[in-house]
């Protein structure tokens, strides 16, 4: 296992360097000058000639991905073109927000996810099931822009239930500790801080959560009905096993495995979506974050943020790796 861990992580730093060639060229391709969008458009040739030195624009850009390169193996990823702090500073003060959501969706997922496809591979063809596949399917096709605007129009416009945007109400202040609203609210022992916390994230949440638990429960009916029929199914019956011990014991567990590579794999997927979610919630994310750096041509953050991005989805397959080992002996041996 240790030594299948080692050669994971050595094979992150080619795809690693990889995304940052591809992600270096294409930011250099977007439309605009970064200079003339810092300035504005009545700056002058001559200061704009001046910013593009100072902020290295001027040279050749494999010297400038050269320089980058050797910045991020010292830890540096630059800094911002808009801000002029580190990158990985900003980064971090935003990770919080991003893991809050995410991580509160895909528990939700799994938790809505697995029951419902589990009752409807029991009940095939039933009304539930019917009910189930057809909600299943409108929760993956609906984009998420338009699920947040309908979620933002019918409970924080028309019902005013909750709040339509933000991470806490303006009138409360608590203390940063961990970066997590909800902890640090509770931290805080401010009333009503973790209230606005949680009514805050439950917007963004659900839009996060709704396509993974509709993913998911598809997902499992499909492989518990193939799990079903298969031979130490019928054996568990034959033995007179109870309906629940069967489906529960036998065919549940064996169809969790597949499902653990979804909820991994759409997690990291999440991750990357919720640059829309974050941006229609004003939600200070990671996401939201790079939307803002792609609106200024800000090369640095752009490149930061993608790079996080992509080893977050890279050390989340390691995961679902592990976790396969720890839960099916055959794939521990194959490791080993």
């Amino acid at each position: 296992m240790f030594a299948f861990l080692v050669r994971r992580l050595l094979s992150l730093i080619p795809v690693l360097l990889l995304v940052l060639v591809i992600v270096f060229s294409l930011v250099r391709m977007i439309p605009g000058d970064p200079a003339v969008t810092l300035l504005g458009p009545g700056a002058t040739d001559s200061q704009i000639a001046a910013l593009r030195a100072q902020l290295d624009l001027d040279q050749p850009a494999l010297l400038q991905f050269w320089n980058y390169l050797v910045g991020l193996l010292h830890g540096d990823m630059g800094n911002s073109l808009k801000s002029g702090r580190p990158v990985l500073d900003e980064i971090m003060l935003r990770l919080p927000a991003t893991l809050e959501i995410s991580v509160t969706a895909v528990i939700i997922a799994v938790i809505v996810g697995i029951p419902i496809g589990v009752v409807s591979a029991t009940r095939a063809n039933s009304g539930f099931d019917h009910a189930v596949r057809v909600i299943s399917l409108t929760g993956v096709s609906m984009p998420a822009f338009l699920l947040a605007l309908l979620l933002q129009l019918i409970f924080a416009t028309w019902l005013g239930w909750l709040p339509v945007s933000g991470r806490m109400s303006s009138y409360i202040f608590v203390d940063r500790v961990t970066g997590f609203s909800i902890i640090d609210a509770a931290l805080s022992g401010e009333p009503g801080a973790v209230a606005s916390a949680v009514a805050h994230m439950i917007l963004p949440t659900t839009v996060l959560a709704i396509f993974l638990a509709a993913t998911l429960g598809r997902f499992v009916r499909s492989t518990m009905l193939e799990v079903m029929d298969e031979d130490f199914v019928r054996t568990a019956r034959a033995k007179g096993l109870s309906q629940r011990e069967v489906v529960y014991t036998h065919a549940l567990r064996n169809s969790l495995l597949p499902a653990i590579t979804v909820v991994g794999l759409k997690f990291a997927e999440m991750l990357g979506g919720a640059i829309l979610t974050e941006t229609i919630f004003s939600w200070p994310g990671i996401g939201r974050f790079m939307y803002e750096a792609i609106r200024n041509r800000d090369y640095p953050v752009i490149q930061g943020a993608t790079l996080v991005f992509a080893l977050m989805f890279m050390l989340t397959s390691l995961l679902v790796d592990i976790l396969y080992a720890m839960l099916d002996p055959r794939v521990r041996r194959k490791m080993s």
